[in-house]
Order: structure tokens, then C-alpha cells, then sequence
């Protein structure tokens, strides 16, 4: 058995960008785990636990909405919670540029994977980009503030070309995550 998601992966630059978010914020802010920079991904779908044999109707899946998707310009900024100011676990910065083409590619993913078998998921998709999760209640006000600090917080711009699919390893030290497979857009084979 394997954890599997299908993620974009930010540029180089951009996950330098949100490193430097996560310092600001992780200067004030006890009790969060941060994503280390280099795994900092935006999640597609979450596969969970599946068998090796599985991953060919994956790995098709994706390529049937790769196939219907062109390249396109990816920005992250701001920064938010969920589910709630006063209810908080996972602190995360939005996609601010590209946002209907990262629902789009989520959405023909979808479809793509419950045509396989796949079980359709249950909760509305919502593009984000995790960038920590918090182990302990954090203070209300001290969140907020700081989260209206950063709402100017705004990444450069990278061209998404490809999808990944990544299996998670967990371990008492947190995830990390090893690409298995890279599936270009619109067959846009690194151009």
C-alpha cells in the first residue's frame, strides 16, 4: 500500500517566497509544524492508501485531464485558516492568480479518476497551499493580526506545465514526499 495525493509543485523561487511567509509568521507563532519549503506543494486530490496496481488508472486519470489542460500562470498570496479564526488548524496562502485553471485541472482530475473507480470526493475544492498546521490553540487576535499583516504577501508568477503524483511517507518526524510520476500538460513536455 501507498499514500498517494496528485499535486502541482510551486517554482524554486516560489517555495524560496513561502519559506521566508513561514519565518515571518513562524517568528510570532508557537505550537506550528511548518511544511519544510522543498515539500510545499498545492494538492489536487488526495488519493490516501492505495494498492501499487492502482496507480496505472492513476497515472491515466491524469493524463486524461492533462490532455484538456494548457499551460498556465500560477501566483500564491495572502494567507488564511482552517476551518476557522477561533477554531484553527492548518495555515495556508491562497492561489491568487490561476485559481480557475488549478479548479478546473481538480475538477477534470475528478472525473477522470471516479470514471477508474475512484470514490468521488465528498467536500467542495478548495485551492490552497498549506503552509504549516498548528498542534495547540493559537490566541485569536495574535492569528488575525497577523494574517492581516500579511494579506499584501504576494509570490512571483511560475508557468504550470505538469502534475505530479507523490506518495507521502509518514514518520514521527512529520510527512515527506518522493515524486513518482510527472504528467505534462496539453503533452507540454517541458517547454
Amino acid at each position: 500500500m501507498m499514500r498517494l495525493f496528485i499535486a502541482i509543485t510551486p517554482s524554486g523561487e516560489q517555495r524560496e517566497e513561502l519559506g521566508r511567509l513561514q519565518q515571518r509568521l513562524g517568528s510570532t507563532l508557537e505550537g506550528v509544524k511548518w511544511v519544510a519549503p522543498p515539500s510545499l506543494h498545492l494538492t489536487l486530490k488526495f488519493l490516501g492508501e492505495q494498492e501499487e496496481g492502482r496507480r496505472t488508472a492513476i497515472t491515466a486519470a491524469m493524463r486524461g485531464c492533462a490532455r484538456g489542460a494548457a499551460p498556465f500562470a500560477l501566483r500564491f498570496g495572502g494567507a488564511g485558516v482552517f476551518p476557522s479564526m477561533r477554531r484553527a488548524r492548518v495555515i495556508w496562502t491562497a492561489v491568487k492568480e490561476g485559481a480557475g485553471e488549478v479548479s478546473a485541472l481538480a475538477a477534470a482530475l475528478e472525473a477522470e479518476l471516479v470514471k477508474r473507480g475512484f470514490p468521488a470526493e465528498g467536500r467542495p475544492f478548495r485551492a490552497h497551499l498549506t503552509l504549516g498546521r498548528i498542534r495547540r490553540p493559537l490566541p485569536a487576535g495574535v492569528l488575525e493580526r497577523l494574517l492581516k499583516e500579511e494579506s499584501p504577501f504576494s509570490t512571483g508568477i511560475t508557468v504550470v506545465r505538469s502534475l505530479s503524483l507523490y506518495r507521502s511517507h509518514l514518520s514521527p518526524r512529520g510527512a515527506s514526499y518522493s515524486a513518482l510520476e510527472e504528467i505534462y500538460l496539453a503533452d507540454n513536455r517541458g517547454k
